[in-house]
């Protein structure tokens, strides 16, 4: 279906988007959509339009305009660097460009006639209009064009190309309203960057059910907190990270949404039992941006809580090994996927795009399980996994105990080089009160809970640990920054062994 058709059946005018600083009802949206597909259609030979901005409105206006007129946008992610966001602009090679003032820096590099500020998409250069008339021609319009190019989060590898269409959108949108049960009534909150998959997928649940959607750009729980009281917000999909932080108010009787799906990365087995003691629908998910959402849990589920969830009815998972053949149940090998949610393919990426299937599976890149009763385990990413003396260490079996410890806020179990065992298992931690004797204390507790080739030959304590927009901790980065210090961490075991 085309997305902007559905937007104009469920449209309600009392209904708003709110952000920090301004908001907009849906009618003024309408509007700007209008306004900004008139300007748009003159240039007709831009198929390709790249947006990066600072306002989220640029961006959700572009998403509808794109799905009228049936063009292909490429929104980015506005934190990136100069070089970055050049290099986008060349692999793409959009036929226009908007921008907000901060990237003013393109003007060097795109043509005068290419590229337009995004303060032109909020404008009403004519009266409000009083009726909204649907084309029905327009609801199978375009749905099997490119619709939007979107870039991987890249917390293991470089960031990856990812082309949907229309359809595909649509049938995510429906896949997770019909799972969450979701209507008019609700009060939608979103922190994820619109640029990302998972910020496409809340920011199209609210705007085509006709929802209130909130926006919250950054992480503050001031904020936070004040979004939750004065809006009522009653479903969100958050980061796990960002549950974790906020679980004393979200649990609180004053703020409390009627649920919350954990994404990202997965929760702690306390936190779980401890939104089920007090009653608050708490839900985990799966996926990826490549094949959206493939299993959900109910968390009260005491029973499956070391899951990510069952397998949803229109995803069928396999698990294979090094050479790609099909595991029994209970066997770890690497998550693939087939569903009708996958990307149509990777953009300009032949190669890779063949690369990630078999069989019509897409290769998740993770490692896990799955029960008899179709239960999904998540164990590792494929490219942390730590091989120690040809021992396979999954960092988040370390990092689940570890995080047992309750000066422990946050770990990260990584392998570092080394001329012993091939590669050593190093643990960085974040401490929530300072303690000179942490190490001893935690080298204790970490003997009691995991086996011998599991501990940890080094650790190190530090103020925070780096994430990315979406509450991921990047291992690639925190690997890359203790291998340059060149830890020789088995030092003292081949003095003993000589």
């Amino acid at each position: 279906m085309n997305l902007y058709s559905i937007f104009l059946k469920n449209i309600n005018y009392n209904k708003k988007i709110i952000t920090e600083n301004e908001s907009y009802s849906y009618k003024e949206i309408f509007n700007f959509i209008e306004n900004s597909s008139s300007h748009i259609k003159k240039f007709k030979r831009s198929e390709k339009i790249l947006l990066v901005s600072s306002n989220f409105f640029s961006y959700l206006i572009l998403f509808f305009v794109c799905s009228k007129l049936g063009k292909t946008l490429i929104p980015v992610n506005n934190s990136l660097s100069k070089n970055q966001i050049l290099e986008i602009y060349k692999f793409t090679r959009p036929g226009l460009v908007f921008f907000s003032n901060e990237f003013n820096f393109l003007k060097k590099y795109v043509k005068v006639d290419k590229l337009l500020s995004d303060k032109s998409l909020l404008k009403i250069s004519y009266p409000n209009n009083s009726h909204i008339f649907i084309d029905k021609n327009l609801s199978s319009k375009f749905i099997n064009k490119d619709f939007i190019i979107t870039f991987s989060s890249g917390t293991t590898s470089t960031p990856k190309p990812i082309l949907y269409t229309q359809k595909i959108k649509y049938d995510r949108y429906l896949h997770i309203k019909n799972i969450y049960k979701i209507n008019k009534k609700d009060n939608i909150l979103l922190t994820s960057p619109v640029d990302h998959s998972l910020g496409q997928r809340i920011l199209f649940l609210a705007t085509l059910t006709g929802c209130n959607l909130i926006y919250l750009k950054k992480y503050n729980k001031k904020k936070f907190k004040k979004f939750i009281q004065n809006e009522r917000i009653s479903f969100s999909i958050l980061s796990s990270n960002y549950i974790n932080l906020m679980k004393n108010d979200l649990l609180s009787k004053n703020i409390r949404i009627k649920k919350i799906v954990s994404a990202a990365s997965t929760l702690s087995l306390e936190d779980k039992r401890d939104f089920k003691k007090n009653s608050i629908k708490l839900f985990e998910m799966y996926g990826a941006a490549e094949i959206g959402t493939i299993t959900n849990l109910d968390t009260s589920n005491l029973k499956k809580q070391h899951s990510v969830g069952k397998i949803l009815p229109n995803c069928d998972v396999k698990i294979f090994d090094k050479n790609q053949k099909k595991l029994n149940d209970n066997e770890i090998g690497e998550i693939g996927c087939k569903t009708n949610l996958r990307l149509k393919n990777y953009f300009k990426s032949k190669k890779l795009t063949k690369k990630s299937f078999v069989k019509n599976y897409f290769l998740t890149g993770d490692l896990g399980y799955k029960d008899k009763k179709n239960f999904l385990y998540f164990v590792s990413r494929k490219k942390d996994v730590i091989i120690s003396s040809g021992e396979n260490i999954y960092p988040s079996d370390i990092e689940k105990e570890a995080i047992k410890f309750k000066n422990i806020v946050e770990c990260c179990a990584i392998g570092i080089p080394d001329k012993y065992f091939g590669e050593a298992l190093f643990l960085v931690c974040v401490l929530r009160n300072k303690d000179k004797t942490i190490e001893i204390k935690l080298r204790k507790f970490l003997r009691e809970r995991l086996a011998n080739f599991q501990q940890p030959l080094g650790y190190d304590f530090v103020a925070s640990l780096p994430k990315n927009r979406l509450g991921k901790v990047i291992k690639k980065e925190i690997r890359e920054e203790y291998i340059k210090k060149k830890l020789d961490l088995s030092k003292q075991i081949r003095k003993i062994l000589n």
